[in-house]
C-alpha cells in the first residue's frame, strides 16, 4: 500500500482514512506493507516496532528506504527518504517550526549503520503541510522508489491513496506484475473548482485507468470518477468510511468549554477553497447577530488562512473568530469536545470524515446536502452547502434549543455504533476487493498455461 499522509503526519483527513483502513484490514487478517514519504520517528499502529536488518542498511545508504514492523508482522511501513519532510517544505531549509534532529551510528533508531543522517521532523503540535516545495519531483521520486519496494517486498496486491501515490502504484505494479487498487478519495476538482492543476488531473485519469478496480468513497465521487476521467461504473467500488468502535467513545469526556458557558461553533479543516472556510465566516456573522455570545473555532490551515483572517476582520469578528492552526490526535478531540454545533460549509466534499468524528464527539453537525457522508449518515441536518441562511437558521436553533442538542446527540451517538460506520466493515469490502483483482489477474495465466498443455 502506498500512501502519502498517515498519523501523525497528515493534512487533512487522508492521514486518518489510510490509518482507519490499516487498522481494519490488519483486523482482517490482511498484512499490509505501507510505504510513505516521510520521515516517522515512532509508529502509530500499537504493536508497531522498527526492525533494521543488513538488507535495510544497505538500502538506505544508497537512497532506498527503513523498516518499521509491527509486532505481529502483519503491518510494515517503509520510509522513503525524500527532500520533503512531514510538514511543509523540503528538507534543505527547516522552518521556524520544526528541529533537525541528528541520528548517530549505533543508535536504535539505526538508519545508517556507519554515518549520522540528519532528518527535519516538526516540533511538537505545530504545522500540518505533508505536501513540499517541490511536490511533482518528490512525487517522480516516489515512484522510483516503488518499483525497487516492489521487487523486494512479497506482496499480492497493491493499494494506491489518491492521485500523489497513484504513480509509485503504476510502477510497483509495472515492477511485480501484481494487480493494482486505486482508491480515491477526492478529484482535483473537488479540491480546486475551476482552478484545476492539469499535471494532477492527468496523474489521476492515468492511475484510475492502469488500475484492475478503482474503491471510491461514496456515490457522489463515483459518479465524478465516471463524468470527469471516463472510468466505467462497473469498475468502481463504493467503500464508506468508518471509525474505530474499540476506541473509547469521545462523548464520554466533553472537553472544557474555554469561552465559559458562551455557545461555540466548530469548522475543522482544510482552510482550502474546497472546505468553504469563507462561506464559514458569512454563518458566522449571521448567527453573531442573533447570538451575541457565540464563539467561532477555525481549527485548520491552508492556502487561504491569510485571507479568512483579514475578512475576520472586515465582519467585524475580530473578538468572536478563534484560530487555532493545524490541529491532530488529542488536539482534535479537544476541539470537538468543547463545541456545541459543527459546521461542514464544503463547496465539495467526496466523503466528510469529519461529519463522523464530531458526531463520535457529541457534537452535532451540518453537513452539505452533496455530502458523500450524507449518503450514509441520517441524524445530522443537511443543508444546501451555498445557502448560508438555512446553516445559520439550523446553528441558532441547535444554541438556543437544549432539547434539540440532546435529541440530535443521543440519535447520533446510537446511530454510530452501528456495524457500517466501524472499521471492519470497510475492510472486509476492501478486502472482497483485493481478492477480486487477484483473482481475475490470475485467471489470464490459467487460461494461457491450459492453451499450451
Amino acid at each position: 500500500m502506498f500512501g502519502w499522509e498517515f498519523p501523525p503526519a497528515q493534512a487533512g483527513g487522508l492521514a486518518t482514512a489510510t490509518l482507519g483502513l490499516v487498522k481494519g484490514l490488519l483486523r482482517s487478517d490482511v498484512a499490509v506493507t505501507l510505504v510513505v514519504p516521510f520521515p516517522m520517528d515512532a509508529p502509530t499502529v500499537p504493536g508497531l516496532r522498527l526492525l533494521s536488518t543488513a538488507g535495510e542498511f544497505r538500502r538506505a545508504r544508497r537512497g532506498g528506504a527503513s523498516l518499521w514492523r509491527a509486532a505481529d508482522d502483519q503491518l510494515r511501513v517503509w520510509r522513503v527518504p525524500a527532500p520533503l519532510h512531514a510538514y511543509g517544505g523540503a528538507a534543505g531549509g527547516a522552518a521556524p517550526d520544526q528541529v533537525s534532529v541528528h541520528y548517530q551510528p549505533g543508535s536504535k533508531t539505526g538508519v545508517l549503520a556507519d554515518r549520522s543522517v540528519t532528518d527535519v521532523i516538526p516540533a511538537a503540535n505545530r504545522g500540518a503541510d505533508v505536501y513540499g516545495v517541490n511536490l511533482m519531483a518528490d512525487v517522480e521520486r516516489f515512484a522510483d522508489v516503488a518499483a525497487l519496494i516492489a521487487e523486494e517486498e512479497p506482496h499480492d496486491v497493491i493499494d494506491t491513496h489518491d492521485w500523489i501515490t497513484f504513480g509509485a502504484g503504476i510502477s510497483a505494479a509495472a515492477a511485480s506484475g501484481r494487480p493494482l487498487v486505486a482508491h480515491i478519495h477526492a478529484t482535483e476538482m473537488d479540491r480546486s473548482g475551476e482552478w484545476i492543476n492539469g499535471a494532477i488531473a492527468v496523474r489521476e485519469r492515468e492511475g484510475m485507468h492502469a488500475a484492475a478496480r478503482v474503491i471510491s468513497t461514496s456515490s457522489v465521487l463515483a459518479r465524478r470518477v465516471t463524468q470527469v476521467y471516463d472510468v466505467l461504473p462497473d469498475r468502481i467500488d463504493i467503500v464508506p468510511l468508518g471509525i474505530d468502535h474499540r476506541e473509547e467513545p469521545w462523548s464520554a469526556s466533553r472537553a472544557t468549554n474555554p469561552f465559559g458557558t458562551a455557545p461555540v461553533v466548530l469548522f475543522l479543516g482544510r482552510v482550502t477553497h474546497q472546505k468553504g472556510p469563507e462561506r464559514f465566516l458569512e454563518v458566522a456573522r449571521r448567527v453573531a447577530d442573533f447570538v451575541p455570545r457565540a464563539h467561532f473555532v477555525v481549527a485548520g490551515t491552508g492556502d487561504l488562512l491569510p485571507h479568512i483572517i483579514e475578512r475576520t476582520v472586515e465582519l467585524g469578528l475580530a473578538e468572536q473568530v478563534h484560530f487555532t492552526g493545524a490541529l491532530r490526535g488529542a488536539e482534535v478531540k479537544h476541539a470537538f469536545g468543547m463545541a456545541d454545533v459543527c459546521v461542514m460549509p464544503s463547496v465539495s466534499e467526496p466523503f466528510g470524515l469529519v461529519a463522523l468524528e464530531s458526531l463520535r464527539a457529541g457534537t452535532p453537525c451540518i453537513i452539505p446536502r452533496d455530502a458523500g457522508v450524507a449518503e450514509v449518515l441520517r441524524n445530522a441536518f443537511k443543508v444546501e452547502s451555498w445557502d448560508v441562511e438555512e446553516m445559520t437558521d439550523k446553528i441558532v436553533a441547535i444554541i438556543r434549543y437544549p432539547e434539540l442538542l440532546a435529541e440530535l446527540r443521543d440519535r447520533a451517538t446510537a446511530e454510530l455504533l452501528e456495524e457500517r460506520f466501524g472499521l471492519e466493515l470497510p475492510a472486509r469490502r476492501t478486502r472482497a476487493v483485493y481478492e477480486r483483482v487477484v483473482r481475475e489477474s490470475a485467471a489470464p495465466a490459467r487460461d494461457h498455461a491450459a492453451h499450451y498443455n
